[in-house]
């Protein structure tokens, strides 16, 4: 049975997304399903099971399980005891790529990072030394979540005991073509973002005409692939804001804009504010 393509939103301001459910607030089911980011999935009790790519594996007590993106997995968690709970963590390629890479000091999680693609199942007492850890990701804001997720790596990418589920695995048996044409779209995007995008020059290379393109990618992502560009160079616009001091203008054109009134209208719609109130928002605590 080829797995459906579950669509993550992870926010503009944020690199992750992590969900914390309990037996009142379960995840919504996906079934069958894949998607490209990575996943860190802690359930704190009970028993179920991880049902990914080809095998089934039974868990009693909970379960600790990381799998890279683009493996088809099942729903993992189960509704036992009224205490248990479920934490779910997703992230892009390009968190690896783009921000654990650049330091040094994160070879470990690195190395980690990249082992997910054997799938990795770590032990009983590995799930109890980080359970406060996993709790406190409900009650904390963005950057202590980044903070608490980069502890947790770390401590994982120092375990020793964890089983490896799968000594080599490939995902192309479980693509059908519209997931491997819908990543082809992402991967354009990501490489392109900053220039004009041709709509018939993307339909070309992936064997559309226009017209049919545009009714794929409303198929498969429930929008238009103009607000799908449009968001991801706002995420584009507000990172560039965040690490560097470049003005309005240039962040603009950075992003893919070119018109500041567009821009600034795509940045409120996305973010609720304006790009300078942005700014402001975010330099002037430096400056009291």
């Amino acid at each position: 049975m080829k797995p459906m393509l579950e669509a993550i939103n992870v926010g503009a301001n944020s690199s992750l997304k992590i969900a914390t459910y309990n037996n009142s607030s379960y995840c919504e089911s996906a079934g069958w399903h894949v998607h490209p980011e990575y996943e860190l999935v802690y359930v704190k009790n009970g028993s179920g099971c991880l049902h990914i790519g080809t095998k089934k594996t039974p868990y009693s007590k909970g379960t600790l399980v990381f799998l890279a993106g683009n493996i088809p997995h099942a729903d993992f968690g189960n509704k036992d005891h009224k205490d248990n709970i479920e934490v779910v963590i997703q992230f892009r390629k390009e968190f690896l790529d783009e921000k654990i890479s650049v330091f040094p000091e994160f070879e470990g999680i690195k190395r980690l990072i990249e082992k997910s693609g054997h799938v990795l199942v770590f032990d009983q007492q590995c799930q109890d030394k980080l359970q406060s850890k996993f709790e406190a990701f409900a009650f904390q804001d963005n950057q202590s979540r980044l903070i608490n997720l980069l502890s947790i790596l770390g401590e994982l990418s120092r375990e020793k005991h964890y089983q490896v589920l799968f000594e080599s695995f490939s995902t192309h048996e479980f693509k059908s073509d519209e997931i491997r044409r819908l990543e082809n779209i992402f991967e354009y995007v990501n490489t392109n973002y900053n220039k004009e995008i041709s709509v018939p020059e993307i339909s070309s290379q992936l064997g559309f005409t226009p017209n049919s393109f545009s009714r794929f990618f409303k198929k498969m992502t429930q929008r238009r692939f103009l607000d799908f560009v449009n968001e991801y160079r706002i995420t584009k616009a507000v990172e560039l804001f965040n690490e560097d001091n470049s003005t309005i203008a240039e962040t603009m054109y950075k992003s893919g804009f070119n018109d500041p009134s567009y821009f600034s209208k795509q940045f409120r719609r996305y973010q609720g504010i304006s790009p300078s109130t942005y700014l402001n928002r975010r330099y002037s605590p430096l400056l009291s």
